[in-house]
């Protein structure tokens, strides 16, 4: 059946809510932010939507009686008015890359500019404004209640997927796919890839800046508790992957504290390079129905 999605405007962010009479009408709700690559669109992963709806409501006819929690998934598409990259513009192609993602990491701003700390991880920020507004759009006039929050991302939204939940404690779950927690390994890596994203031209300011704020850089301390603790992680990678190294997702893996209640784990599809293959996303859906539906 084709899921008609409730179109909702966070900022200069439309979102696109999904949901399937299967699961309507339950006392609890599981969220899923399911976040795009670039150059893909929020359009290019209704597919992605459908089949991850497809394998659940299968398992649901399972339950013999049972019951499970509803199922909302948000896809993110950014509004900003960006200029697009010209010829021999090696920084306006770079920005151009970072702001369709909906990381906005600026090319010229001043050293003042890091030191108010102003909210370059656009699409995290946004994530997190859902995770506010959306218990009362949902579930305005009824007794549901959201208990479970969860993001996934393909290519680079996988890396944009390990920063909302690096950043955002509520977050249950997280399924990157085909990505890293290392931006400027991603970037060193599509340089010499047929599809670069040019990193050599970034500033010191931004690259110095990405070094400190980006997953793989933040470490826990008593200031910012453990963000992984108890929590639920699923890395899907391919083997013949050339666009995006697979060490530092496995280097990351390794080096996260989960702590007794939490998971981690990763798979890596043999014979598959840089694409989304339906396995991978069937080893999604049944990774969601264990964490946030069953």
């Amino acid at each position: 059946m084709a899921l008609i999605p409730y179109p909702l405007l966070c900022g200069d962010t439309s979102t696109h809510i999904y949901g399937h009479p299967t699961f309507s009408g339950r006392p609890a709700t599981s969220v899923l932010f399911l976040l795009h690559g670039y150059p893909a669109n929020a359009r290019n992963i209704t597919p992605v939507v459908n089949r991850i709806f497809n394998v659940l409501v299968n398992k649901s006819r399972g339950l013999r009686g049972s019951s499970c929690n509803n199922l909302f998934i948000v896809t993110l598409e950014s509004n900003s008015k960006l200029k697009p990259p010209t010829d021999n513009d090696s920084i306006g192609e770079a920005e151009h890359v970072y702001k369709a993602q909906g990381i906005p990491v600026p090319f010229s701003y001043s050293v003042k500019s890091l030191s108010t700390g102003v909210p370059l991880e656009q699409l995290a920020s946004v994530v997190s404004s859902l995770i506010d507004l959306l218990p009362r759009v949902l579930h305005s006039n009824s007794s549901e209640v959201i208990n479970t929050w969860l993001v996934a991302g393909l290519g680079l939204g996988a890396h944009a997927a390990w920063m909302v939940m690096d950043r955002d404690p509520r977050l249950h779950a997280c399924i990157p796919i085909l990505g890293s927690p290392d931006f400027l390994d991603i970037a060193t890596s599509r340089s010499l890839s047929n599809f670069p994203l040019l990193s050599s031209y970034m500033t010191r300011e931004t690259r110095e800046y990405i070094l400190k704020h980006d997953p793989i850089s933040r470490p826990a301390t008593s200031e910012r508790p453990n963000p992984f603790l108890n929590k639920q992680i699923l890395a899907i990678v391919g083997a013949q992957d050339t666009m995006i190294p697979l060490l530092p997702t496995r280097q990351f893996l390794d080096r996260i504290n989960v702590g007794p209640l939490g998971t981690k784990r990763l798979v890596i599809q043999e014979g598959v390079g840089h694409q989304c293959t339906q396995e991978m996303i069937v080893q999604m859906a049944e990774f969601i129905w264990d964490v946030a539906l069953a």
